[in-house]
């Protein structure tokens, strides 16, 4: 890959500047998203078969995780199978949290024949949210003080250890998450390569106010800007990755038909202008024209008839899953860490992305709080490898941090805000994981 650049002598006359072709490094790149693209649209399933499918999952996946904390000290047992009073052992379910804020399609028809209007309502944690544990057959409520309501969510698998009362209640004792999948070491790169993340152009806006940024962004990339030596440094971003909100952020309302007509033109004409000096991954987000239920489906090609000319553009999935240079990759465009914030009391993105990498699922409240496509025989959103690189859209500001496992695996955490607010994108060293963020206003 090859893009122009200028560099001027000491001298800084005009006349002495030199135009000259940077090449761009680039490392092997593979497309891991093979479950989300091949998840069928069968909506005459129903949603129970994604719960079976998540927990038969577990089972196994926590059989391991069981020993080594527990060993074999107490017997795994079924809902169906209590029998004993008192007696400490293990059981495995999904967790169902009961909240009586949750909003409810019945509770919202009722709410209509009332004469006060009901508030609207964008967290919906309450003091008497309780949780109960559900396996293929049964449910039993859950007490104790090792198991916090408030730092869980629905559809989170677990192992809890504990004793049922005379009552049919389960006092819990200790619980045992899945943790992270086995991770494969980094790759030794002979120098520094870099992968840029961004989110939230919301290109389709009519009060834009970004073209700016994005224009210094597009400069950026494309090695207009600098030194010859930093210009080498720009030649090391091997790929760029847009986590949705590309035609609309999701503080956006939604999008009309002539909205994303009108900004067609321009939006093809921007993924050209970055394809064209850096391979691009483009994933869709919730109020993008792709539709809502999760695992999205990639933006149809006809929206980018310019950037589709390059071999370099990529219309990817949401969530999506790739491999660079040996490097593994995973993100999403942020719905499910919102919709995780709502439900709980868990406030920090980092931290509730942290959550789903010790529950090991990308977004557990699916298909419960977040629209999802019905699966019969699998569940996509389990975290099946371990990534090195791990990223959510659309949130409140940049952050980043390290999640260190219980077998030294080692993620890099990274929290995106929306450009058209921040103009704000992500750095990541591949090498060594470093992230720094980069402003452009």
């Amino acid at each position: 890959m090859l893009f122009r650049a200028e560099s001027s002598s000491s001298t800084n006359s005009q006349s002495d500047f030199l135009s000259r072709e940077v090449e761009r490094h680039s490392l092997d790149y593979t497309d891991c998203s093979n479950r989300f693209y091949q998840v069928s649209r069968d909506f005459s399933k129903q949603y129970a078969y994604i719960y079976s499918s998540r927990l038969n999952t577990y089972r196994n996946i926590l059989l391991p995780v069981i020993r080594k904390k527990w060993s074999n000290t107490y017997k795994i047992l079924k809902l169906c199978d209590l029998r004993d009073k008192y007696t400490t052992c293990i059981i495995i379910g999904t967790l169902f949290k009961l909240q009586q804020l949750k909003p409810s399609i019945l509770k919202q028809l009722s709410d209509q024949l009332e004469i006060i209007p009901q508030p609207a309502r964008t967290h919906f944690v309450h003091e008497s949210d309780s949780l109960v544990l559900e396996d293929e057959l049964q449910r039993i409520k859950l007490v104790g003080d090792c198991i916090d309501v408030h730092q869980v969510v629905t559809g989170v698998v677990c192992a809890v250890l504990g004793s049922e009362d005379d009552d049919g209640v389960f006092t819990v004792k200790d619980v045992c998450w899945a943790g992270c999948h086995i991770q494969k070491p980094l790759p030794k790169l002979s120098a520094d390569r870099y992968v840029v993340l961004l989110s939230g152009l919301n290109m389709a806006s009519t009060k834009v106010d970004h073209l700016f940024s994005l224009h210094l962004l597009l400069e950026w990339l494309s090695g207009l800007s600098g030194t010859s030596q930093y210009q080498e440094e720009l030649s090391k971003i091997v790929r760029v990755i847009i986590a949705g909100g590309l035609f609309a952020n999701n503080a956006s309302g939604e999008l009309n038909e002539s909205s994303i007509i009108d900004s067609s033109e321009s939006v093809d004409a921007f993924c050209s202008a970055v394809s064209s000096v850096a391979p691009l991954d483009l994933m869709p987000g919730s109020k993008d024209p792709a539709g809502a239920m999760l695992p999205q489906k990639p933006l149809h090609y006809c929206l980018f008839p310019k950037a589709n000319e390059y071999k370099s553009f990529n219309r990817v999935s949401n969530p999506y899953e790739c491999d660079i240079g040996g490097v593994l990759c995973l993100g999403t465009s942020g719905e499910s860490v919102k919709d995780i914030k709502q439900y709980s009391k868990l406030e920090s993105d980092i931290e509730i992305m942290k959550k789903t990498l010790q529950w090991r699922h990308i977004a557990p409240t699916c298909p419960d709080t977040i629209p999802c496509t019905p699966c019969v025989s699998t569940d996509p959103f389990i975290m099946y490898n371990c990534p090195s690189i791990y990223f959510s859209g659309s949130c409140d500001e940049f952050s980043t941090d390290t999640f260190e496992g219980d077998d030294g695996q080692r993620v890099r955490l990274v929290c995106l805000p929306d450009f058209c607010y921040t103009k704000t994108v992500a750095l990541v060293n591949m090498g060594n994981l470093e992230c720094y963020s980069m402003t452009f206003s």
